[in-house]
């Protein structure tokens, strides 16, 4: 084979389904996120995120501080279908009339009025979202310099995003939940677009919780965020329900038409407009700098990641032995496993958490 096809064989032999071709002639990973597009690179993907996130938890002076759990969600656009998650779980009236059951989650998130909805508002508070979470996040900083964050973006039924976050604040200055909470809640921002209003929803939630405590409680706080990165976003549009399919045609359309930003013209290609409005990184973490420690206590980032992954097969090029056949599996213990690790905990202690 040619050198080419080789290091391609290579790539494909280390688990990526999609190897990619750069300019220079060099195979590289696809480095997909989606789960159902390349099992190999998303699960690379998730555990890297889970390394730094555990990173900034377990890896330094942890009495020194004290973690939270926070959730700031976006604000209303227009009713939507009241359906529970699971079966047995009690849920008001709907707003259609009916009292929906786990049955009906086709109906999850869909508009009770889509004529009425404001899809153009959805879209434009997703594209802004990314700049409501600076200010958030400075507002936050103003009161408690020593906070450090790691974040985690998800869409919501109805194809909004929502925010989850740990927050790290030395115990000298920790404030209570409630207090940080509300801090994070009423922070504002004003659209660089539009000149618009932008700001989180009533529904916020925030919980503290101690690192050097009782370690199932850390593990299931901990995982409860992680469990947003190792979600896999493709859905079975086989069962999904036509209603969902309308509304998240619409949702399109209002993102094709809205300005991402301003000097956005039609036919514009960024990719804004193609993700419901979405600009932001489905995760973040706080880095470290010259007066910052970083979320992680390590300096751990992706980067490093990938050159100590890098370093690695390098230094294991030479050997005889053949490639292994399960996806990314050599990779130092030290970088993978982890996600794996923090599931098995959960399991192994689950009854224990309260």
């Amino acid at each position: 084979m040619a050198a080419t096809d080789s290091d391609r064989a290579e790539v494909v032999a280390r688990g990526c389904a999609r190897p990619i071709k750069t300019v220079s002639g060099v195979w590289v990973r696809c480095g997909s996120r989606v789960k159902s597009r390349c099992e190999s690179c998303a699960e690379l993907y998730r555990g890297d995120w889970a390394a730094i996130a555990r990173s900034g938890v377990f890896d330094g002076p942890v009495e020194e501080y004290r973690f939270y759990l926070l959730t700031l969600t976006a604000p209303s656009f227009g009713r939507v279908h009241r359906v529970p998650r699971e079966h047995g779980a009690r849920v008001q009236r709907c707003g259609c009339g009916v009292t929906h059951s786990a049955d009906d989650a086709g109906l999850r998130g869909v508009p009770l009025e889509p004529s009425t909805y404001d899809y153009a508002a959805q879209v434009a508070w997703n594209r802004d979202t990314g700049l409501l979470w600076d200010r958030t996040r400075r507002r936050v900083r103003d009161r408690w310099e020593s906070a450090e964050y790691f974040v985690v973006r998800e869409w919501q039924d109805r194809g909004v995003l929502h925010l989850h976050a740990l927050v790290r604040i030395a115990r000298a200055e920790a404030p209570d939940a409630d207090v940080l909470r509300e801090a994070a809640r009423s922070a504002v921002a004003w659209s660089k677009v539009d000149g618009a209003v932008v700001e989180w929803g009533q529904q916020a939630d925030c919980e503290a919780f101690r690192a050097n405590g009782d370690g199932a409680r850390t593990i299931w706080y901990l995982s409860k965020a992680l469990n947003y990165v190792m979600k896999d976003v493709v859905e079975d549009g086989e069962s999904a329900h036509p209603a969902v399919w309308a509304h998240i045609a619409r949702l399109d359309r209002a993102a094709r038409e809205m300005r991402c930003s301003r000097d956005c013209k039609p036919g514009c290609r960024s990719r804004v407009h193609d993700r419901l409005g979405a600009r932001s990184h489905v995760v973040s973490a706080s880095r470290r700098t010259s007066r910052r420690s970083g979320w992680s206590f390590t300096g751990l980032t992706r980067t490093v990641q990938r050159r100590l992954r890098r370093e690695w097969f390098e230094a294991h090029a030479a050997e005889t032995s053949p490639m292994p056949s399960e996806p990314v599996t050599t990779v130092p213990e030290a970088l993978d496993g982890i996600a794996e690790r923090a599931r098995g905990e959960m399991v192994a202690r689950g009854a224990a958490v309260p």
